[in-house]
């Protein structure tokens, strides 16, 4: 039976033996789940061989396929022990062992453990297991020491409880929940910020058909929070050129004052050092940074310009009507909308998608005490309010290239977002047993934990998850500063970075930068070979930029290989990967 599983690992460590304090993955398999990680030895009995495919089946009753260059040279029914190499694509790649080896292990842990006085029960065994793995005493003390502290999460893999003791990382049940979360590649804030969204809407929608008064006030409440964040500097711009008179035309101005900061820090550690070099133009968007982002955006907007129809291009900003309805959607709501709403010049701007998700929704918030039960339900049940709910929020939660540029913009963010995120946490706990209630206060409470664990982290790394506001889509990004913070201390003319970018257009893209004085040189680890041809394409315009601020660059590109491991690649590496090595790397930059 094939096994399926989320995207996996696969990395060794720098001594090139195998990643063996990997977190675990979990497949699904005949019998139910298994959980495993590279490096990971199992024994088993060959049940079945097709090809280089190996089936095994474990002692549990439950069995397993996997990659194995030697499987014609077993037998079916044969015993045999098996080394996890690689996990990619829902795929165990594995390679024999002797049986020599394993006994040599096995041997170990099980005379700890009687050493220790204690059972060789499978939780016993794992926990020797994982100490031997990281490096950790096997004296009994530390064994019992471990114990405890693992059943203190009996939910947790045993190994990130380890990693973390050794990391001397603080611990509690949700840094060790989002540590995991982040080694396992799921702690994507853009993605909980969609489900959030989608979970408020089904919530104003379920209440509306229930009770109009309640769905009346919560509505509001939610409006109240989507309007409350500091408008895109785009979207300023835009309010700032219309003529009085059309619906919240100066909507954004009670942020303008906040966008008109300059700069290129990205975080009071890292910023220094992402700024030009003394005597260099350091103006908003001068920096080589900045306009590596600005023409990485450029070129990420062609891939996904593709795909858009000519009567819905980019002319409209991510925060127009236009952008985010379609023509059919804002007719729809526009409909409604204007049994409620007696200017028919915003209406029009509505229908022909200018008008922005602020504006139309700040309109509906003073209308709402006004409106009938019959209309309210229309109104909530359209899917083009949803959207510009959704909308709204997601564009207060990202940053577009001009407002990365903003000095504190990414603090800035993300205090407006664990603001609003407390606030919808408030409101909804008083809907808990619904199921969009629960699911809207378990994604915050999630996010607001996501968030404090990256804090901790950032006392002693310089990381950030970057929620970014492209053209044409959001995209989630990672950006690892490789150069520990003493050593930016000490010269802030070498920095190494890591950009991770996943975007639905260009796929994975993964930006490995180094600065050394003048000379600033990438590589960029490319999943699509579309994608690959394309910002070869583009990579003149990115030098010619770069050479403009006086500085000397290059550029490699390379297939996309392998994911990051959070500890052996961020937390424990003493230097990264050289520039254009393609076997392993020791940043990925995930967007």
């Amino acid at each position: 039976m094939a096994i399926t599983s989320n995207s996996v690992q696969n990395n060794q460590n720098r001594s090139g033996n195998l990643n063996t304090n990997a977190a675990k993955r979990a497949y699904r398999t005949t019998g139910g789940m298994i959980n495993v990680r590279e490096g990971e030895t199992l024994k088993g009995v060959v049940s079945d061989i097709h090809g280089n495919r190996i089936t095994i089946s474990l002692d549990d009753g439950s069995s397993f396929f996997g990659t194995l260059p030697e499987a014609s040279q077993y037998s079916i029914g044969q015993k045999a022990a098996f080394q996890i190499t690689s996990l990619e694509g829902g795929t165990i790649y594995m390679k024999a062992v002797s049986q020599a080896y394993l006994l040599g292990m096995e041997d170990t842990v099980e005379q700890a453990l009687e050493e220790a006085g204690l059972p060789k029960s499978p939780r016993n065994l794992e926990v020797v297991r994982s100490l031997l793995e990281n490096q950790q005493s096997i004296s009994k003390q530390n064994i019992m020491d471990s114990l405890k502290l693992c059943a203190k999460y009996p939910n947790a893999d045993v190994n990130t409880v380890i990693s973390m003791k050794r990391l001397g990382m603080p611990m509690d049940a949700a840094s060790v929940t989002q540590f995991d979360n982040y080694q396992n590649q799921t702690h994507q804030l853009l993605y909980q910020m969609n489900s959030l969204t989608d979970s408020v809407n089904d919530l104003l929608l379920s209440l509306v058909k229930e009770n109009p008064s309640i769905a009346r006030y919560v509505a509001g409440e939610v409006l109240n929070i989507a309007l409350d964040s500091i408008p895109s500097l785009e979207e300023f711009n835009l309010a700032a050129g219309r003529p009085a008179g059309n619906v919240e035309a100066g909507a954004a101005g009670s942020g303008a004052e906040l966008l008109t900061g300059t700069g290129d820090t990205l975080s009071q550690d890292s910023g220094d050092a992402l700024h030009p070099a003394p005597g260099r133009a350091d103006e908003a968007g001068s920096s080589p940074f900045a306009r590596m982002r600005q023409l990485l955006t450029n070129m990420t907007d062609r891939a996904s310009g593709a795909k858009q129809s000519a009567a819905e291009s980019a002319s409209f900003i991510p925060e127009q009507a236009g952008h985010i309805l379609s023509a059919e959607e804002r007719s729809e709501l526009a409909g409604i909308m204007e049994k409620f709403l007696a200017d028919k010049e915003s209406l029009s701007l509505l229908r022909d998608g200018t008008l922005t998700a602020r504006e139309i929704l700040s309109a509906v918030k003073d209308a709402l005490p006004s409106l009938s039960d019959e209309d309210l339900h229309g109104l909530l049940d359209t899917k083009g309010f949803g959207k510009l709910v959704k909308g709204q929020f997601l564009s207060g939660w990202t940053l577009s290239p001009e407002g990365l540029k903003e000095e504190n913009g990414i603090e800035r963010l993300y205090g407006k977002m664990q603001e609003q995120l407390s606030e919808l946490t408030s409101l909804n706990r008083m809907f808990a047993t619904r199921p969009a209630g629960e699911s809207i206060v378990n994604t915050t409470t999630d996010m607001q934990q996501n968030m404090d664990f990256m804090k901790m982290l950032n006392e002693q790394f310089t990381y950030l998850q970057l929620p970014m506001k492209l053209s044409e889509q959001n995209a989630h990004g990672d950006l690892y500063v490789m150069t520990r913070k003493d050593a930016l201390k000490k010269s802030k003319d070498n920095l190494k970075v890591l950009l991770h970018l996943e975007m639905d257009s260009l796929g994975i893209l993964d930006i490995h930068i180094k600065k050394d004085h003048t000379n600033i040189s990438t590589t960029f680890f490319v999943e699509k070979d579309a994608a690959r041809k394309l910002l070869e394409k583009n990579a003149d315009l990115l030098k010619d930029a770069i050479n403009k601020q006086g500085y000397s660059f290059t550029s490699e590109f390379a297939a996309k290989e392998k994911e990051i491991d959070l500890v052996h690649d961020f937390m424990e590496q003493d230097s990264p990967a050289p520039v254009g090595t393609v076997t392993r790397y020791n940043f990925d930059l995930r967007a």
